[in-house]
């Protein structure tokens, strides 16, 4: 992934291009089955698809950042209603993200203190399902005893490796974006940032069309989809996306120092979307980085689901991250293990 702060320095100079929206998305009409509520005082968009079981948990899923930081409900796009078929399902979006509500300080750990509210407020058990980084805001959200009592299992796909070098290799770009954060405002606010991002925006369409399987292609909401590259499309957006980055290295640390309980049954499903990266990189301490990231991963992964009192490490040989849309199976067989636990409890 190419730093914006270079993108910003090699950029500065040069004029305008062309330009996208820059008005507030709250006046967009909302996709089918979306929703706005309050939650501490700001509008969290969620999206609720499948017929409610009570005899069986809800899932809440969560999305995390792929390489140009964009970590909304698009990419439940198509395991949602995959998941459905089963599941009373539901997607929210962090603060900032899709038609979520801005707030002056996003982060991973204000979210989990909005995820608390939400799931009190729902009054159903829940098994999480949480993609990349979003694993940070299970882990301080469990701090939470009065949330914490419905959550019946977590399913993490490729989550964040809390190791000290790990934390170092993913802060070491979003440490240079909160030092540079005030000529990168600048830069997106100018417009600077605009054509770049519509073609980050046409190649992860182009990934996707790619890896969506014929046998899944008709659980893929392309409309919503669409909907999605608008607001990502916008500079409020990006401004947002980016912002919350500043804060990423102590939300790191925090979920760092509260470790997943032993009882929460578990499953932790780790493609091998680092070694993806490999034949791209010319820096041999970078490469040597991502490898060791890698590495450890595959061992703390192991770890915690050995120290699990009901866990699982699913290792996947694929190299793709978006393991959701590619291999959305997966995850039902990941909650079914879940549920197996609670039986045998």
């Amino acid at each position: 992934m190419k730093s914006l702060l270079l993108v910003v320095l090699m950029l500065l100079s040069s004029g305008s291009m062309h330009a996208i929206e820059k008005d507030s998305v709250s006046d967009w009409a909302l996709p089918e089955g979306s929703e706005l509520i309050d939650i501490n005082g700001h509008a969290l968009h969620f999206r609720q698809l499948g017929k409610s079981q009570r005899a069986k948990p809800y899932l809440l899923l969560l999305s995390g950042p792929t390489d140009n930081w964009h970590s909304d409900s698009g990419w439940w796009s198509l395991a949602q209603n995959f998941l459905a078929q089963e599941y009373r399902t539901v997607v929210i979006d962090r603060a900032g993200h899709a038609w979520s509500e801005s707030v002056k300080n996003p982060s991973y750990q204000y979210f989990a203190k909005d995820l608390a509210k939400f799931i009190v407020q729902q009054d159903d058990p829940v098994i999480i399902v949480a993609f990349a980084s979003s694993n940070l805001s299970v882990h301080m959200l469990l701090k939470d005893n009065e949330a914490a009592a419905y959550v019946k299992g977590a399913v993490l796909i490729d989550p964040d490796v809390l190791t000290r070098h790990s934390i170092g290799h993913y802060s070491s770009e979003t440490e240079r974006y909160r030092k540079g954060w005030s000529e990168i405002e600048q830069f997106i606010n100018d417009g600077k940032y605009d054509d770049i991002m519509q073609q980050k925006i046409n190649d992860e369409r182009e990934h996707l069309q790619s890896i969506i399987s014929g046998e899944h292609e008709h659980y893929m909401d392309w409309n919503f989809y669409s909907a999605i590259e608008k607001v990502r499309n916008t500079r409020r957006y990006q401004l947002d996306k980016f912002r919350e980055t500043t804060h990423y290295r102590e939300d790191l640390i925090q979920a760092q120092n509260n470790p997943l309980p032993v009882d929460l049954p578990l499953v932790i499903i780790d493609s091998d979307f680092e070694t993806g990266y490999l034949p791209k990189i010319e820096d041999e301490s970078v490469k040597a980085s991502i490898i060791q990231w890698r590495d450890e991963g595959r061992d703390w992964f192991f770890q915690i689901a050995q120290k699990s009192e009901c866990g699982a490490y699913w290792p996947v040989a694929s190299q793709e991250h978006l393991i959701m849309m590619e291999q959305p199976e997966l995850l039902t067989r990941a909650v079914e293990k879940i549920l197996s636990c609670e039986q045998q409890n």
